[in-house]
């Protein structure tokens, strides 16, 4: 399993995702929400890429900031040297309080 294989990379994927969300971003009326929840895929060379909702929270402007989270990362760094795949699909949940 890749996040038993490879926890520091895991550490590294939730890192930068709580860095890039900006939860400003959400409308202000919102004190808590359902999670959301976010799947995409990291390349080779650590790109994310094919993001979307997989669950919404029913709130969109939570949703899409948990999607601008992802977007605004260039990259994760490469995946790890040894790792045989081209590619790790990745589900991310975003839990919302004010």
């Amino acid at each position: 399993d890749f996040g038993n294989r490879y926890a520091w990379y895991v550490r590294v994927v939730q890192q930068k995702v709580s860095e890039n969300w900006l939860k400003y971003e959400v409308d202000p009326r919102i004190s808590d929400a359902q999670r959301v929840y976010v799947t995409f895929d990291i390349t080779r060379s650590g790109q994310p890429a094919n993001i979307r909702v997989e669950q919404s929270s029913g709130v969109p402007s939570l949703d899409q900031s948990a999607m601008r989270a992802l977007q605004r990362i260039d990259t994760f760094g490469p995946l790890p040297g040894d790792y045989a795949g081209n590619r790790v699909s990745v589900e991310f949940w975003f839990d919302y309080k004010r």
